[in-house]
């Protein structure tokens, strides 16, 4: 009962939002999905967005592995001529290591990463960007690497009929070692068709693989991935995604609930 009367209320204080959403303006939103969008924000617009909660999981018959993250922040700001910088923080991560033997936790804050796009084309009509980024080892494990790292996209989107769109992100690293010490490359791509359902609904589906290179130990991390979007007001949206691994670099399935708001 208590249940269906928050929900009842969360639908109460939500819908005006949804019912402005088909005159909302067009906006440039990363999350959620795993490809990156070649749009950028106008001069002067700042975006924030939220992962809310990050859960992974992955199983082994004598090895089970849980980890949380809350809060994982990426804030946006546009400098005009279809570029953007970029300011991200990791989240704060709980992992839980249980085996047969013992159980182990680790807990700490994420990594910064500091980054650029620009896109060829208007802001809001690009079809191809370029992205680098570089990150800064502030962080602990589970969700700091312990040294610097770096990277480069490169987004595309095109139309597609029937109102369609086909979106990939081909992705290229200087990865951090496993060790903490040093970087080795890391390289992969994903490729994604995403769809409105309404004018405030949208969903995407991605298939996804990226090779890592370590030296401690090469792994390929191939996952495929479902994800919608709700704008719940002019310049604010909720979002959820499912990955579901495809290999033993993946984890089995990592569930990520997010918002994104636009200033």
């Amino acid at each position: 009962m208590i249940l269906k009367r928050l929900a009842a209320l969360a639908f109460f204080l939500l819908a005006p939002g949804l019912a402005r959403a088909d005159e909302a303006p067009e906006m440039c939103f990363d999350r959620p999905g795993i490809n990156t969008p070649p749009c950028t924000l106008h001069t002067g617009q700042v975006m924030a967005e939220f992962g809310a909660l990050e859960w992974d999981h992955s199983a082994a018959p004598s090895m089970r592995d849980d980890t949380l993250t809350f809060g994982d922040t990426l804030v946006r700001i546009g400098l005009g001529g279809a570029t953007e910088a970029q300011v991200g923080l990791g989240g704060w991560g709980h992992q839980r290591s249980r085996s047969v033997a013992a159980v182990t936790t680790t807990r700490g804050v994420g990594d910064a990463t500091i980054g650029l796009r620009h896109g060829f084309g208007s802001e809001e009509d690009a079809k191809l960007a370029v992205q680098a980024f570089i990150s800064l080892p502030i962080g602990e494990a589970p969700g700091g690497a312990g040294d610097w790292g770096a990277g480069f996209l490169v987004p595309v989107s095109l139309p597609l009929p029937s109102g369609f769109s086909l979106s990939m992100t081909p992705e290229v690293d200087a990865a951090v070692n496993g060790s903490g010490k040093g970087r080795h490359l890391a390289w992969g791509g994903v490729v994604g068709v995403s769809h409105a359902l309404t004018p405030a609904v949208s969903a995407s589906a991605e298939v996804a693989a990226y090779r890592d290179e370590d030296p401690d130990g090469a792994s390929t991390d191939a996952r495929a991935a479902l994800s919608a979007a709700w704008r719940a007001g002019r310049r604010f949206q909720l979002d959820v995604e499912l990955d579901l691994g495809q290999t033993q670099g993946a984890p089995d399935h990592a569930l990520m609930l997010g918002v994104a708001r636009q200033f």
